[in-house]
């Protein structure tokens, strides 16, 4: 894994979110927008607040590995970048005249399931919570026509791409270590946790879609096909790592040959 272009990527990023200012523009969405959005983006804002302990944790379990050195440092950068969309929709709130949350009964459920095993399946709720969020900030970047809004969502969603891609380059690596049964099961697990998920986050948001124009039954069928969309990429870069493997183990036999001869 290349750990330095991300710790890089991840720097460089660091001091994008306080730069964006929208505190001078007024907010002229009705009331009937304006505050179920309001209650949804406190839940998200929520979400984003956590300190990473644990996940932390579980990274220095493959830190000292040859192809991970560095993701401990990648890792505590990349809670930075989250804890920074934290403060930024907490201004995002407050800008449009709501009021933050201390809690919130999915958001403890889902910080308790995502710590229950390991680093996988810890990556593996992140990452759903991620699939879920590129959904549902492109859905307020084209549904709300308010431009701080606009702001906040454009910067996050550039953010999340930029995570998935680098959760899928961890997770191609530790796949390629896993049986075919072990894949099959992973995947299975993903698909089970994401499906399930993303019911109750349309559940709990269903308000300020209703508001936007967008049914429960649409949001959840865009999350399952940026699961889908996500899957196969990383189905081809494991099948990619797993023919460049292949090449060089031939490649060395052959090596190993031509000197016995």
């Amino acid at each position: 894994m290349n750990t330095q272009t991300w710790i890089q990527h991840y720097e460089t990023n660091a001091a994008v979110h306080d730069q964006i200012r929208f505190e001078s523009l007024g907010c002229s969405l009705p009331d009937s927008i304006r505050l179920p959005l309001c209650q949804s983006l406190a839940v998200f804002q929520l979400g984003e607040s956590g300190g990473g302990t644990r996940l932390r944790r579980y990274a220095r379990e493959v830190a000292p590995l040859e192809n991970f050195r560095g993701y401990q440092r990648a890792i505590d950068l990349f809670v930075c970048e989250e804890q920074a969309h934290s403060r930024l929709l907490a201004r995002l709130v407050k800008h449009l005249g709501g009021q933050l949350i201390q809690k919130q009964w999915t958001n403890s459920i889902f910080r308790r399931l995502r710590f229950l095993v390991n680093l996988e399946f810890a990556i593996q709720v992140l990452l759903t919570a991620e699939l879920i969020a590129e959904v549902y900030y492109g859905t307020l970047y084209l549904r709300v026509k308010d431009p701080s809004v606009r702001s906040v969502c454009q910067q996050i969603l550039r953010d999340e791409m930029k995570h998935l891609a680098f959760q899928r380059e961890f997770l191609s690596e530790r796949l390629q270590t896993f049986s075919g049964a072990g894949r099959w099961f992973w995947q299975a697990q993903f698909r089970l946790i994401h499906a399930l998920t993303t019911r109750v986050v349309a559940w709990d948001h269903r308000g300020c879609l209703r508001a936007l124009g967008v049914s429960m039954t649409d949001f959840i069928q865009r999350c399952t096909q940026a699961q889908a969309r996500f899957q196969q990429r990383l189905d081809q870069h494991v099948t990619d790592l797993d023919f460049s493997l292949f090449s060089e183990e031939k490649l060395a036999g052959e090596s190993q040959i031509e000197v016995a001869r």
